[in-house]
């Protein structure tokens, strides 16, 4: 690690890039454990949370213990980041460089922890027993193949949603897609 000794990042001293360093995981861990407890908070064991238009079915049904463990695991990991970056703060301006050493080392670990803690519960978040964020891609682009089979085969577009097509929040220019399609209807 020798090749990596700097005495000054971004034209500040390593002590002060250290203290923003510090501030910066102080606030963003400060905001990111209250979207976790708000997670937390908005969690409902009921199961009646639905959401207008979607799917009918169970939110979150299948893997709610697996969520809230996530979002109480990372409440409680953004919370020792805090503590660990205050007295990191601490240590800096008050405690002697010996002191300030052991405590940055220990500092350094934790944070490599966390890292990892964040890494494993995002990518269980993210995986197929959790949000399924990139399922929301392929059923966008396979509605819009099934709507352009559709358009293709009689003409016309189906009306899949009655406010969107009074609004005219789909068609901007005012014309139904398959206005001027020949119809193929046999």
């Amino acid at each position: 690690m020798a090749f990596l000794q700097l005495d000054n990042f971004l034209c500040w001293k390593l002590k002060v890039a250290t203290l923003v360093i510090c501030i910066y995981v102080c606030v963003v861990a400060t905001v990111a454990s209250l979207l976790e407890l708000l997670d937390i908070i908005a969690w409902d064991p009921s199961g009646n949370f639905e959401i207008k238009g979607g799917f009918e079915s169970s939110w979150r049904a299948h893997a709610w213990e697996g969520w809230l463990a996530c979002s109480i695991l990372m409440f409680i990991a953004h919370l020792i980041a805090i503590f660990m970056s205050s007295l990191l703060i601490v240590a800096i301006k008050i405690f002697p460089t010996y002191y300030e050493f052991n405590i940055t080392k220990w500092y350094l670990g934790i944070f490599v922890c966390y890292i990892l803690i964040e890494l494993g519960t995002q990518l269980y978040k993210y995986s197929y027993y959790a949000y399924n964020t990139f399922v929301v891609g392929v059923i966008i682009v396979y509605s819009r193949i099934a709507e352009v089979a559709y358009e293709i085969k009689f003409g016309e577009k189906r009306d899949l949603s009655g406010w969107t097509s009074k609004a005219n929040l789909l068609d901007i220019t005012g014309y139904r897609s398959g206005a001027v399609t020949p119809s193929v209807r046999k």
